[in-house]
């Protein structure tokens, strides 16, 4: 959205955060990573593969995402007929991803509107604001109030 979330009311974005996570549960099945297609060799010498101009074995995709752990990535192998299903699930996860960012963002100004500074009595100004009267160095005697 890369909106402005600053300037809106408590009740708004109560409102859009509430609008946000229902478009986040509509959001089709998803998946996160990334998702190659092509062919490889298998690297035994006999098969077709081996001969001098042969591609490989293939098309075929292969599913990786990053994961915590052994080994850092986590793969699937995915049948050709299968590789725009799981293109589509790839896009999904973006759409999702933009919306998490969005309500993220919308609750960050939702708790940021709801803290209010603390209040003034009469007409006082803060020290070190430099609208101090008799303070030091101004020449003129310090008042208590």
């Amino acid at each position: 959205m890369d909106k402005d979330y600053s300037t809106m009311a408590v009740g708004e974005l109560e409102e859009l955060r509430s609008l946000v996570l229902d478009r986040m549960a509509a959001v089709p099945q998803f998946r996160r990573g990334s998702l190659q297609v092509g062919y490889r060799k298998c690297g035994r010498a006999t098969c077709r593969c081996a001969r001098p101009g042969e591609q490989g074995h293939g098309p075929r995709g292969l599913w990786t995402r990053t994961a915590k752990g052994p080994g850092g990535s986590r793969g699937q192998y995915i049948p050709v007929d299968q590789v725009d299903q799981v293109r589509a699930e790839l896009d999904n996860y973006a759409q999702f991803e933009d919306l998490v960012a969005d309500y993220v963002e919308i609750n960050e100004a939702l708790c940021k509107a709801r803290v209010r500074p603390p209040g003034r009595r009469g007409n006082v100004v803060p020290a070190g604001s430099g609208g101090e009267k008799g303070g030091p160095g101004t020449g003129t005697a310090s008042r208590r109030v």
